[in-house]
């Protein structure tokens, strides 16, 4: 079966491998169509190149015809007139927004063990996928430090009660098997780390879970413990190869004060994580090396939406913390209590990039959702909403589970994720997740600038256009049609000219030109 497969890949992808690239061996679950690899067959995508002159290169995936990165050329001033719903954009370019630190995902415990899983052919294939640039070339990379709901356990690295010079610190063997491996650090990725929790003996509530703080307050023995702690990660990872570009203080914090909270946590108010950066884990950082200065990036929050005024008003106006913060992580649960346009006005004010460092999606019942096209949707959706209001990237939760949403020792936060591997270990699914994440991470590559529009946001909550000028001086344009109808994107570029973009329905779209 796998044979037949594979040649009828091979006889659709005629026209994909005239670009190097080989198209998808589709599968199909009751919720949609998925893209499998196999130790037979596995889709890739062509390395980006540059435009031949006067046209713009269209990558075109959609639900209806089941494509997924399809190529196909369009001149500019040209005679094109599609018909649709016409949406009239002018570039700006010479007003320049943002800076992209890129697209990613994350190892969680989960999602590492899940993929070695696989054979070693298999594996390989998934990290070429995220990272390769016959991929989808994923720029950043979110590591769990210790135990999160998606690991088999709770655990932390040094579990010793009282252990305060942390000489029983170590790494397990999910990090040193499966995430600080050759493979991880061979990635051209900025890595960065978020804690769960400490270990259960230096907070308040002697579990990991559940409510609690750090012990003992500011200034305290506990708290420079943990503080020390965190850097001893640092140093563990870069001493396997896997050097970290950067760290969040703390997972949701505000969920540490929820007395019935499933899995790992700590609770810090903002006073409190202020207090434990300029005190405790600021200094020890530039004492090891990581200078927050210039080449080390720490962030603050890493909760939801709805905190960052308070987050920022209590942390950033602090000189003494504000020296040694880089940005404010964000994450997208929960954020219609507040506008997305508190964004700018936060990077306005203080000067720090905002990076959006979790979001995942259950489909109803099924977790997973195998080949559901609204989740992707929300994907891009977010993704738009938010690099248009000055959020500088973008990071998923896990890059890969199993066909539970799992494995997490909390057995309530099963989730879906870009990739999906089947029970028995021998194939996986790119699911549509996946190839929305790629219309970004392919495209919006680090050091690009958003690019300002008239009019200033483009579309509708069913229709998104964003442009960004990449460092290589070409233009990449992202644009994702919701709406069951095709649209049309009539765009004006002062250097170009003018040209006519019919956008399919459902569908997910990226341009490049230079």
């Amino acid at each position: 079966m796998h044979q037949v497969l594979a040649s009828t890949a091979l006889v659709l992808g005629v026209v994909s491998l005239a670009w190097g690239q080989l198209p998808c061996q589709p599968r199909r679950f009751p919720e949609g169509m998925v893209c499998m690899c196999d130790e037979l067959w596995c889709d890739t995508l062509s390395p980006t190149v540059a435009s031949p002159p006067g046209t713009v290169q269209i990558f075109e995936s959609d639900r209806d015809n089941d494509k997924r990165f399809v190529r196909r050329l369009q001149d500019w001033n040209g005679t094109e007139d599609p018909i649709g719903q016409t949406w009239n954009i002018i570039l700006q370019k010479q007003s320049l927004q943002q800076e992209i630190l890129g697209i990613g995902g994350s190892f969680s415990d989960a999602a590492a063990l899940t993929i070695g899983r696989l054979s070693p052919k298999l594996q390989r294939d998934v990290y070429t996928s995220f990272f390769a640039d016959t991929g989808v070339e994923f720029a950043l990379g979110r590591i769990t430090i210790s135990g999160s709901d998606f690991s088999t356990r709770s655990y932390s690295y040094d579990d010793v009660v009282e252990d305060i010079g942390l000489d029983s610190f170590s790494l397990v063997d999910e990090d040193i098997s499966y995430k600080a491996t050759r493979e991880v650090a061979a990635q051209d990725v900025k890595w960065f780390g978020s804690s769960w929790a400490p270990p259960a003996w230096m907070k308040t509530n002697n579990a990991s879970n559940g409510a609690g703080t750090l012990r003992d307050g500011p200034g305290s023995a506990i708290w420079e413990s943990y503080s020390k702690y965190l850097v001893k990660f640092l140093d563990a990872y870069k001493e396997n190869g896997v050097d970290l570009w950067g760290m969040t203080v703390q997972n949701e914090p505000m969920t540490g004060f929820a007395p019935d909270y499933p899995w790992n946590t700590c609770g810090f108010t903002a006073a409190m994580e202020r207090d434990f950066v300029s005190q405790h884990l600021g200094p020890n950082l530039n004492a090891a090396g990581y200078d927050t200065s210039s080449n080390f990036s720490l962030m603050v929050l890493d909760h939801d939406r709805s905190y960052i005024q308070n987050w920022t008003d209590t942390i950033l106006t602090d000189p003494v913390a504000a020296q040694y913060v880089a940005g404010v992580a964000v994450h997208w649960y929960g954020n219609d209590f507040v506008p997305v346009s508190i964004y700018e006005e936060i990077v306005a004010r203080f000067n720090k990039f905002i990076l959006s460092t979790e979001a995942s999606m259950v489909f109803w019942e099924d977790p997973v959702g195998l080949g559901n096209w609204y989740l992707a949707e929300t994907y891009m959706q977010d993704i738009a909403s938010t690099t248009s209001h000055s959020v500088a990237g973008w990071v998923d939760w896990n890059l890969a589970l199993n066909m539970s949403g799992g494995p997490t020792w909390a057995g309530v936060s099963e989730r879906s994720a870009p990739i999906i591997v089947n029970d028995e270990g021998t194939e996986f699914y790119k699911t549509p997740m996946f190839y929305a994440l790629g219309h970004w991470s392919k495209f919006v590559v680090p050091g690009s600038r958003r690019i300002a529009t008239v009019p200033p946001h483009p579309g509708t909550s069913d229709f998104h256009f964003t442009a960004f000028l990449r460092p290589d001086g070409g233009v990449a344009i992202v644009a994702c049609n919701m709406y069951m109808e095709p649209q049309v994107i009539n765009l004006t570029d002062a250097d170009r000219g003018n040209i006519k973009i019919l956008v399919g329905p459902k569908s997910f779209n990226s341009y490049l030109y230079y």
